[in-house]
């Protein structure tokens, strides 16, 4: 009776140690076979002491009780371990079998040395092992040889079939990827669970959306639709920014999990669609769902976009009350987050707060200082990182430094940044390369900007397009950002909502009304991108700046039914450009009703009035003002000239003297005077 009890317990071993102690009987032994399987349980477990214990205990090892030591610590991670359990297995003389080396690949970091061991073995036929070899050539970086040893299988399982797939994908050869599992399906495999999730992977990074919808039909098809498949065709949509797609895939999911709900959540955060995730997170937390981080972390974002201070407040507080308010990349949001609702000393809280600060705790607090109008506090704060802090120069805070320089329009400074990361080998992070396009074009330098978006090629995505077109509009350059549209067009990169900003931003500041009320135009027939406050606000300021007033406060009337301020905002700008007073009033006082909070409508129409001759009423606009709390003096927050007098002087020092000029053969520089070569391009 007292044996079956200890059967039904979880393993056996230890109520049987206990009997043995607490009673005068003699110890009970258990056979060789209960004991490999009681060890394999424990690494299952993660009980890596108990297994160890449970091998010393073991009087006769064999072959069966090494794989299973060596296939155990392999899969919990202590590699050398289970080098050194193969080592002793060798002393006592036991061969191995195909389940030791399986283990054994998982452990090696060079798969050759294993492989002559299974030639010797005889187990070059085993289709196990020739699977799990091809597995680690895979991983060990040598697509060719596992591809190799994938040929000479006669008959090669779907495992196996998996593998070489998985191993493509692996080494970023999505499309090679791809090729493959079509000539499998003609050959007649059936692809299992395994298989989608693989491919899933490629088509992703592949950003194809016919091949995505491809898979999904094989899903369907093949009736493969179990949770952990679903949330990956939801992530597959969403790295596409297919919120309809997703949107569908989710409604129709009959079982959701955390990341279900988080997938949708965080997309809708992407698209800038925040109260939308709000809406979405109460429905997940009345389906019974527990959110965890990173679901709050998508909130912290979406208060960032929307402003909401309050709110922000509040997901701070649940986050605390869920006990994940100290972890380091929470609290890296949180400092966004609290930048971005315009709270710098938040900001400044949560970050001192943190005991450990990672180089994007530092780049976040340094961003918080950037959007608020403090960049030379920030560019003090990056030399002291730097400098104090004894952090490396990575993409994360070489990112930083150049938005500095940007938002300081410091072009020395980004020349020497640009300079440090084609010595140090950044040269190849898009994050980098997409904020070199940025900087240079807030320093006037659109020749520059060009020059690197062209230089990165294959590494292009539609941020890079977005940033090129943005620098093209603040420098004026119209036509070029309208060429640059076209070719964009042309090539497989699809448009998104900020692309089209950014070109009609470009029209509004050259002047191209015709082309702007065109593209706007086109985008509201395609129906393709859901059109916000900003692009009906970019038309606005289209006509407005070209002294169509009345068309453009025709549009504010009849397009919107005067709901937008920022319509209205345009208009104002546009009315003191054009000493328009009386539509000036009119747009002012829009303006206020819908967001009173705000002064710069007041100050406008106060200039406005200004320079019409109106002093006293412009005089009179201020003193309100002043009396309700909403105008300031202004005061200079810093001297541009004494930080980049003296910051550029520790710069050299924190570079470590790397070179101010870059690519000599591309760049030339003369009396302080920098040429491009080879620019005839749309640009000049």
């Amino acid at each position: 009776m007292f044996l079956q009890k200890i059967k039904r317990g979880p393993f056996g071993l230890v109520g049987l140690k206990n009997f043995s102690v607490s009673s005068n009987c003699p110890p009970l032994r258990i056979n060789l076979y209960d004991s490999s399987k009681i060890l394999s349980n424990y690494f299952k477990s993660g009980r890596v002491e108990d297994a160890e214990k449970l091998f010393e205990e073991i009087p006769q090892k064999n072959v069966v009780t090494y794989s299973i030591m060596i296939h155990g610590y392999a899969k919990n991670g202590f590699h050398q371990k289970s080098m050194k359990s193969f080592s002793q297995m060798q002393k006592w003389g036991l061969l191995p079998n195909s389940f030791t080396i399986v283990g054994l690949l998982v452990s090696v970091v060079v798969p050759q040395s294993v492989h002559g061991l299974i030639v010797k073995s005889g187990l070059e036929s085993d289709l196990i092992v020739s699977t799990a070899l091809l597995d680690a050539y895979a991983k060990y970086g040598n697509i060719f040889c596992s591809y190799k040893l994938f040929q000479r299988l006669d008959n090669p399982s779907l495992v196996s079939c998996n593998a070489i797939i998985a191993g493509f994908v692996y080494n970023e050869l999505f499309e090679e990827a791809v090729s493959l599992f079509n000539r499998f399906r003609k050959s007649g495999m059936v692809p299992n669970v395994a298989t989608i999730l693989t491919l899933i992977q490629g088509l992703v990074a592949l950003g194809l959306r016919t091949l995505c919808e491809s898979i999904h039909g094989l899903v369907v098809k093949f009736g493969l639709s179990d949770i952990s498949v679903n949330n990956s065709i939801l992530d597959m949509y969403s790295s596409l920014k297919d919120l309809s797609a997703t949107k569908k895939t989710f409604d129709m999911m009959g079982c959701k999990d955390i990341i279900s709900w988080t997938t949708l959540i965080g997309l809708y955060v992407r698209l800038d669609y925040a109260s939308d995730a709000f809406q979405l997170f109460g429905k997940m937390r009345e389906s019974g769902i527990k959110y965890d981080v990173v679901v709050i972390m998508c909130l912290c974002s979406a208060c960032g976009i929307l402003g909401d201070l309050k709110k922000g407040k509040q997901i701070h507080a649940q986050a605390v009350i869920g006990g994940f308010g100290s972890e380091v990349a929470f609290t890296n949001s949180l400092i966004s987050m609290y930048s971005k609702c315009g709270d710098l000393g938040s900001s400044r809280n949560v970050f001192y707060q943190t005991p450990v600060k990672s180089s994007i705790s530092w780049s976040a607090i340094i961003s918080a200082y950037l959007q608020n109008g403090c960049p030379g506090k920030g560019l003090d704060l990056w030399i002291k990182v730097r400098l104090e802090e004894n952090f490396c120069l990575d993409s994360i805070m070489l990112v930083s430094g150049l938005i500095t320089s940007g938002e300081l329009a410091a072009l020395e400074l980004c020349l020497q940044l640009h300079s440090y990361a084609f010595q140090a080998g950044f040269s190849q992070y898009r994050s980098v390369q997409n904020t070199l396009i940025s900087a240079y074009s807030k320093c006037g330098n659109i020749e520059l900007a060009y020059y690197v978006f062209k230089e990165m090629a294959y590494l292009r995505d539609i941020v890079s397009w977005n940033i090129i077109l943005y620098g093209c509009g603040i420098n004026g350059r119209g036509e070029a950002a309208l060429a640059l549209y076209h070719e964009m067009r042309s090539s497989e990169e699809d448009p998104d909502g900020t692309t089209y900003l950014c070109v009609l931003n470009a029209c509004s500041h050259s002047g191209l009304v015709d082309d702007g009320l065109m593209l706007f135009s086109c985008l509201v027939e395609e129906n393709k991108i859901r059109l916000s406050q900003e692009h009906y606000g970019c038309v606005a300021d289209l006509l407005a700046r070209a002294g169509c007033l009345r068309e453009a406060s025709e549009f504010a009337n009849k397009l919107l039914e005067g709901t937008d301020p920022n319509v209205w905002r345009a208009l104002l700008s546009g009315c003191q450009l054009h000493h328009n007073v009386a539509l000036a009033e009119l747009a002012a006082r829009k303006v206020f009703e819908q967001d009173p909070q705000k002064s710069g409508q007041v100050v406008l129409l106060s200039n406005i009035y200004a320079s019409s001759g109106r002093f006293q009423d412009a005089e009179s606009l201020r003193w309100n003002l002043r009396l309700s709390g909403l105008l300031k003096e202004g005061s200079a927050l810093y001297n541009v000239d004494l930080i980049l007098e003296f910051d550029l002087n520790m710069i050299d020092s924190v570079l470590d003297g790397a070179a101010i000029m870059i690519l000599a053969e591309q760049i030339t520089v003369s009396s302080g005077t920098l040429a491009l070569k080879d620019m005839s391009c749309s640009l000049s």
